[in-house]
Parts: C-alpha cells; structure tokens; sequence
C-alpha cells in the first residue's frame, strides 16, 4: 500500500498501534501498526478462468470497517517479467482503492505516471465505487468487494508452537483449529478480466 500523495490535498495521519488477534506478519518499521500495515495477500484465478482475482487484506482493529480515507491501497501488476537495468521487476500497471465516505473508489487498471513507492491517483483512471461492505461490479468489468470479512489466514497456531524444533511426524497430523477462524479482517478483493491486464500477470505484488 502506499500513502496517498495528491487526492484533495488530503493531510496523512499518523494512528497509534494496537494489539491484534487476526493473523498479521512481519511489517517494514515504517508502517507497523499505521494504515498502511497490511496483515496478508492473496492472488489466484478467478471463478472464471479469464480473470485474475487479488485479496489485500488488513488488520481490524474494531468490529466496524476502518480503511483510512489517506490512504491509498495499490496493488501492482507486473506483465513483462525482469526490466532491463532493474533489479527485479516494476509494475505495469496499477489497480487502487481509496475510501472517501461510505464509499471505496477505485481506479485502473492504468499505467501510473509514478513508480515506486511513491504514487497518486489520476483521477481520469475511476472506473466506479462500491458500498463499503458491499459488491459491485465496476463499468470495466471489474467485480468488487471492501469491507470487513473473515480472516482467510488458517493455522493452528498452538501447534505450530509446539511443533517448532521437533521432527515434523510429531506434530501435524490430518486435523487442527484454526486460530484465527474468529478474527476478522478489513478486505478488499478485485477480480479483474485478464483482458483489462493486457496478459495474464507475471507477477502481481504490492508496496508497502
């Protein structure tokens, strides 16, 4: 995710860090526990086979959805494999999400002015608005959840504990509980044409 850099002239705000029980991972220092702290995230095919569905989620800090309206939610889509002269890979093209209101905004998939992470929104990129904890689908074809959900994280976390340093026969059988089965998650989820990707994604990733 990356902090918004233009919208509205819009201030970033710094929120303090709170405890949590959905499943959250090892955050860059710059963002653990700000709304850019982003618990886990998901990419597989889609229902349909001609489209790539994306999941970010983030940790809930209260039974009511919190996205921060300053912050953009950006997930970047590679579909070119290694660049010449870079390290690794960049993105393409970029789908993001903004909460302003009840409502989720979201813009792409387009080629951003802006790689990295530092980004705005052009506005000329909107392609619709879902309710939050609602579904729609966007006028590129695009299908779209935010809102609260379930954490899709499974472990057994106990075991995972206890199994730590012992020979995997011991532990881990065919059963176990899911630790996090109670926990909820703030999620957005795009299921996105591979058409709208111009190919089927090499790598689809997201900066903190």
């Amino acid at each position: 995710m990356k902090k918004i850099a233009l919208w509205l002239s819009l201030a970033i705000v710094a929120t303090a860090a709170v405890v949590l029980i959905a499943a959250d991972h090892t955050d860059a220092p710059a963002v653990a526990g700000t709304p850019a702290d982003i618990a886990d995230f998901y990419a597989f095919e889609g229902e349909n086979a001609a489209a790539t569905t994306v999941a970010v989620t983030l940790p809930a800090a209260t039974s009511s959805t919190q996205f921060d309206e300053n912050t953009i939610i950006e997930i970047n889509v590679d579909n070119t494999g290694l660049d010449t002269g870079t390290a690794g890979v960049t993105e393409d093209l970029v789908i993001q999400a903004l909460r302003q209101g009840d409502k989720m905004y979201f813009f792409g998939p387009y080629l951003p002015s802006q790689k990295g992470v530092n980004s705005a929104i052009n506005r000329n990129n909107a392609v619709g608005s879902v309710d939050i904890n609602g579904i729609a689908t966007l006028t590129n074809g695009m299908k779209v959840f935010a809102g609260q959900h379930q954490d899709a994280f499974y472990l057994d976390f106990q075991q995972f504990n206890t199994d730590i340093g012992t020979a995997p026969a011991a532990g881990f059988g065919t059963t176990g509980t899911n630790t996090f089965a109670p926990s909820k998650v703030d999620a957005i989820v795009v299921e996105v044409p591979n058409s709208l990707l111009e190919t089927a994604p090499t790598h689809i990733l997201d900066h903190l």
